[in-house]
């Protein structure tokens, strides 16, 4: 199922793009982008130190003065969370005998990307992006006791946006400081849904 929407998804940009090869001046490109990550699984004490999370998009832009536009699909790995719950029931843990619990997150991704730079076409730019998300978590869980332990997993449609603020060196090569939000669906799993902030850096080649 994975695999079957990445190829989905990249088969729709692939086809905008090809289909808008005639424009003057349009691009496409590549990034990868490095962060930190927060994800807002509440009432988890005693978390693990923030893990690392990233990206990589490719897709298309079209360019027209100070403002660039486009489609971008490509794959976010969310990074992993781990802490203690204690407010769970003393049926299944309870203060005296808590739950800890550990997540991973990632998925599919497909939208679009908007920049207006300061003044000329390259040099300072402010970027945002949005679109869908398709993620897939797994969830692990036991007690302190080691009586139980129990294992989850979940795929769902979610959401993305975010914005960022960068420089392009030249037409090819550009970097960027970026926020982005990633709510994620995953029924059976925690709330059944969550949020995860990115905090990264990226980098851009454009061709």
């Amino acid at each position: 199922m994975k695999i079957g929407i990445s190829k989905i998804a990249i088969g729709v940009a692939v086809a905008v793009a090809s289909m808008s090869a005639i424009a003057a001046d349009g691009q496409f490109f590549i990034n990868g982008e490095a962060a930190g990550q927060d994800t807002a699984f509440n009432n988890l004490r005693d978390r693990d130190p923030t893990s690392w999370a990233g990206a990589v998009r490719l897709g298309y832009l079209w360019n027209a003065q100070s403002f660039t536009w486009g489609v971008e699909t490509g794959y976010v790995d969310l990074g992993k969370i781990a802490g203690t719950n204690y407010d769970v029931v003393a049926s299944i843990g309870g203060p005296q005998d808590p739950l800890r619990i550990s997540a991973r997150s990632g998925g599919e991704i497909l939208g679009g990307t908007f920049k207006a730079h300061f003044g000329d076409q390259y040099g300072w730019f402010f970027s945002s992006r949005a679109g869908w998300l398709h993620s897939q978590t797994d969830e692990h869980w036991h007690d302190t006791l080691g009586l139980l332990s129990g294992r989850a997993s979940a795929n769902d449609n979610g959401f993305y946006a975010g914005a960022g603020i960068g420089y392009d060196f030249n037409r090819h090569l550009g970097v960027s400081l970026n926020y982005d939000l990633y709510h994620s669906q995953a029924p059976g799993i925690w709330q059944g849904h969550f949020g995860t902030s990115l905090y990264g850096g990226t980098l851009e080649y454009r061709f």
